[in-house]
């Protein structure tokens, strides 16, 4: 996770090993600051060449909680979170304090590398939260993008509220986070891929399981 409120060179938190079970993502510029709070999953055990053709289906699915600072989507006020392919691998072009050989800011990475929005939903609640992102994982498997990583942002939100929305980070809260992926042309076989979070990150992903 990168955020706005991380002082100095600790840009990214939520690496294996910070116990931080709540990675948070937040409107465009909350609370006046110029960095919006983000996530990034890591599913670098993707492997395309297990896909003999692209997909019908790929589901993303999280779980919201609430961010601790009291700044939560409701009912009332529902907040557009949407979905992201990167163009490079946040893990090592972000520098900061894990990673000083980075060769760009936080706000760089965000403003910069992150594509335009697969797939958007108004969280209003708690709970799971999915997210089609079936084009994003073609891409992945047609080789158009090699960054396997999928960002979680709120920057399409236009509510003018200040959100800092919780979701569970995987690395602590087991299977909080996971994509489901259809197999053609076997329609009842689906590849479930777990990711953990970073606080901007993901963190090394558990790998593949069939269902």
């Amino acid at each position: 996770m990168t955020s706005g409120f991380f002082q100095g060179v600790d840009q990214v938190r939520g690496y294996e090993g910070d116990t931080r079970p709540i990675l948070r993502a937040s409107s465009p510029a909350p609370f006046g600051l110029e960095q919006p709070e983000g996530i990034y999953f890591d599913f670098t055990s993707f492997d395309p060449a297990s896909f003999d053709n692209r997909t019908t289906s790929a589901i993303l699915s999280v779980t919201s909680i609430s961010g601790g600072f009291n700044a939560d989507a409701d009912p009332e006020n529902p907040f557009l979170v949407s979905i992201h392919g990167v163009g490079e691998n946040p893990l090592l072009a972000i520098a900061d304090d894990t990673n000083p050989d980075g060769i760009m800011s936080a706000i760089e990475f965000e403003s910069t590398h992150i594509f335009n929005a697969v797939s958007s939903v108004s969280v209003n609640s708690l709970g799971l939260v999915t997210f089609d992102v079936t084009d994003l994982i073609n891409d992945w498997i047609d080789g158009e993008n090699s960054n396997y990583f999928i960002a979680l942002t709120g920057r399409n939100d236009r509510s003018g509220s200040d959100f800092l929305h919780g979701f569970s980070n995987s690395s602590e809260v087991p299977a909080a986070t996971f994509l489901t992926i259809a197999q053609i042309p076997e329609p009842s076989e689906l590849i479930l891929l777990t990711t953990g979070s970073l606080a901007l990150l993901g963190h090394r992903s558990r790998g593949v399981s069939f269902l």
